[in-house]
């Protein structure tokens, strides 16, 4: 037998739901297992990287899948012929990279036990509501380390692994990613992005699920981000303001086509609270309470720390058309 064909290590995952369970359950004045501290430093990337650590599809990874073993780390796969050929299609049906598609697969047709030759609907159904299961659980598991972390109180400190972690998290780019991941998101929502999903076109069933789970995936980050700022773990300076006030304009303007995915009761209760979120957000970030004080004793703005990338005519603009509150009512 020919050698196996190894691939970036980093493309493997174990479940996050089992994650997602242990976390929940961890107790709040006890320290974490030693066993759960292994993982939460082994998965420490994927929390971090959070939806963006789920590859697109990659050249490499397509010829592994021409072996009969791929290595993937310490993990090896077993390449079967008719899981492959689903796996091909799932890749390019998700815009996923090939070899964490045949992980999905594999692990989809185990956990379901979906005949290898049912119908195309059935098969990839399943495989759909896994991989959103997946995305969905690592940004649980990425919310709930926060959580418990600043409900120990400052997230500074050490002796807690789950406050070291929550740290770790931070100081390495958590915010700037799920930034990156709500840019990503937003846009694949308008028309002219749809184009990898236009198979999701012929099946309202398939449609509803894609649009059901985008908006899901959409109020977990928000959460994330809104913890973040809420709690004072980090600053979230000009420029990045600027991003989250012009993606709340994108979703109000219509550009973002959020009204194409209520599509159901339930995808129009998440639209509506990807909404608020993201205006609670704004409004947090700009620290009106400290504004209003620089207004009274009549301080430039551009002598704010959170403005500092903004000159002040461009922050007033901002505010009054890029910033449009109506049509949300709290």
């Amino acid at each position: 037998m020919a050698s196996p064909k190894s691939v970036d290590a980093s493309l493997w995952w174990d479940p996050f739901s089992v994650y997602s369970l242990i976390l929940e359950n961890a107790s709040l004045s006890s320290d974490l297992p030693p066993n759960l501290v292994k993982k939460l430093k082994d998965n420490h990337a994927w929390f971090v990287d959070t939806l963006s650590h789920f590859k697109p599809p990659n050249e490499n990874s397509r010829e592994a899948l021409n072996s009969q073993q791929v290595k993937v780390g310490s993990h090896q796969l077993d390449i079967k012929p008719e899981l492959k050929d689903k796996a091909l299609k799932i890749s390019s049906y998700l815009y996923l990279d090939e070899v964490q598609s045949y992980i999905l697969v594999e692990r989809s047709f185990k956990n379901n036990n979906v005949a290898l030759d049912s119908i195309v609907h059935e098969y990839f159904h399943a495989v759909c509501i896994d991989y959103y299961i997946e995305r969905q659980y690592l940004l649980k598991c990425t919310r709930r380390i926060l959580a418990h972390a600043l409900s120990l109180g400052s997230v500074s400190g050490e002796g807690n692994a789950m406050k070291e972690e929550a740290l770790k998290l931070i100081s390495d780019g958590l915010e700037g990613n799920l930034l990156s991941v709500l840019q990503d998101l937003y846009p694949l929502i308008t028309l002219n992005k749809w184009r990898p999903f236009a198979f999701l076109w012929v099946d309202i069933d398939l449609f509803t699920l894609w649009a059901e789970e985008t908006l899901v995936e959409d109020n977990l980050v928000l959460d994330i981000l809104f913890l973040v700022y809420n709690e004072s773990v980090c600053t979230c300076n000009g420029e990045r303001w600027k991003t989250l006030c012009w993606l709340y304009k994108g979703i109000l303007s219509g550009s973002y086509n959020f009204g194409k995915l209520a599509v159901s009761t339930e995808a129009l209760r998440s639209a509506y609270q990807a909404k608020v979120q993201l205006l609670l957000i704004l409004i947090e970030t700009l620290d009106l309470e400290n504004i209003l004080q620089m207004v009274h004793d009549e301080i430039p703005f551009s002598a704010a720390f959170l403005m500092s990338s903004l000159n002040e005519d461009a922050f007033w603009c901002m505010l009054r058309d890029e910033l449009p509150l109506g049509g949300i009512h709290l």
